[in-house]
């Protein structure tokens, strides 16, 4: 009888070729949704365990974009690791890959090669620019696409200045986008009973997020760039900082309420959204007096009673320790062996009752999958002494 609770992508195994963040994100949901996801690392680890403060290789990226996963570590640069690689591939429902154009058809495990054998396989493809046209073969990050997509000047600040967005925010959704095309893929498979390849790029995803703003500057083109709503900013109170936006008329009128500005409704300067734009110096200098006055929770309070969207500024410490958070069980600690617990949040949608597990060390799970592969004992010895394959001693 099949299981009530069983994860969604349960029984589907995934071979995890991919490297940094947006390959292994888009592994790592799918792990969190129940898939068996077997992480193929090069002898010195997936390059993102050196990123940052990273004692062993484990770093916050390692853990972050890994949980669950089983770890083996190989030479791809000799036939005896080729083969290996090529064998766990054709035992895989999805494989994922990062990899620039040309390098898995060189390893024998471009989605061509193998889907002549395993036509239902789902074949994942994350990079930078695409697979052709005059950038596929360049080297891409997270700062370069949010330089060249426009994003670091959506992000520029009152001088104009352009800065980048302070997290891997084009490698997440690179991720997040990757793994919602596996999940289309695998409808088709199990409908038509076909594969598939997806292919998707940080390039793709750069432009995709920011849909809205780049259609805006088609619309606004020689315009001065106005704000999306007046008041909508940062403000200091006498122990912290506020968030506050007033998205229309009614919720700028439940803020003249809270901050005691009845005058503010019936002036014509603020009278509609428009005429607040025109004089949004006025309102935010008004209201940089105001909010200073008292402490964020007083603020929190009666904005919230007059349905203001407002919200505190937090550091991460704060976010954990949250009571709508901790209702809401975003977060599972996980214990490391060797490091701290960390607090990790799951996969939005995924089942609450799921377990994390930790990230794998580099080779972890090595000597295993080999056994699950049928090797022997000895066969597997000489694998490890001769560097074919790389892992931690057997204990």
């Amino acid at each position: 009888m099949e299981e009530t609770n069983a994860p969604p992508y349960k029984g589907l195994k995934v071979l995890d070729l991919s490297q940094g963040i947006a390959g292994p994100y888009c592994a790592e949901i799918l792990v969190q949704n129940g898939c068996d996801v077997i992480k193929v690392e090069p002898p010195g680890g997936d390059w993102g365990r050196g990123i940052g403060f990273a004692p062993e290789g484990m770093s916050a990226l390692a853990l972050a974009y890994n949980m669950g996963k089983r770890s083996i570590s190989l030479d791809a640069g000799s036939d005896q690791g080729r083969t290996i690689l090529r064998e766990l591939a054709s035992r895989a429902d999805i494989i994922v890959e990062s990899f620039r154009p040309g390098v898995m058809e060189r390893f024998g495990l471009s989605y061509a090669q193998l889907s002549r054998d395993n036509p239902k396989l789902v074949y994942v493809s994350v990079s930078a620019f695409g697979s052709d046209g005059p950038y596929a073969e360049r080297r891409g990050s997270d700062s370069t696409l949010q330089a060249m997509s426009g994003l670091m000047m959506a992000n520029r600040d009152a001088q104009g200045t352009p800065r980048k967005i302070g997290i891997l925010i084009v490698d997440v959704s690179t991720g997040l986008y990757a793994a919602q095309a596996t999940a289309t893929a695998l409808y088709r498979r199990a409908t038509r009973g076909e594969g598939a390849h997806v292919q998707v790029s940080l390039l793709d995803a750069s432009a995709a997020i920011q849909a809205n703003a780049i259609i805006e500057a088609t619309l606004t083109a020689g315009r001065p760039r106005t704000p999306y709503s007046v008041p909508a900013g940062t403000f200091a109170t006498a122990n912290g900082h506020i968030n506050v936006t007033s998205l229309h008329d009614r919720m700028f009128a439940g803020l003249c309420r809270a901050v005691g500005r009845e005058d503010w409704l019936d002036d014509p300067r603020f009278s509609d959204s428009q005429a607040r734009f025109r004089h949004a110096a006025d309102i935010n200098k008004a209201l940089e007096d105001i909010f200073l006055t008292h402490p964020s929770e007083h603020w929190m309070r009666i904005l919230g009673e007059q349905s203001v969207v407002c919200g505190p500024i937090s550091g991460y410490q704060d976010f954990l320790a949250d009571p709508q958070v901790k209702q809401c069980d975003i977060f599972q600690q996980v214990d490391h062996p060797g490091l701290p617990p960390v607090s990790v949040p799951r996969v939005p949608g995924v089942q609450p009752q799921a377990t994390l597990r930790p990230a794998p060390r580099v080779g972890e799970h090595t000597r295993a999958i080999l056994i699950e592969m049928g090797r022997q004992g000895a066969d597997i010895d000489d694998l490890f002494e001769t560097g074919v394959v790389c892992g931690p001693a057997p204990s």
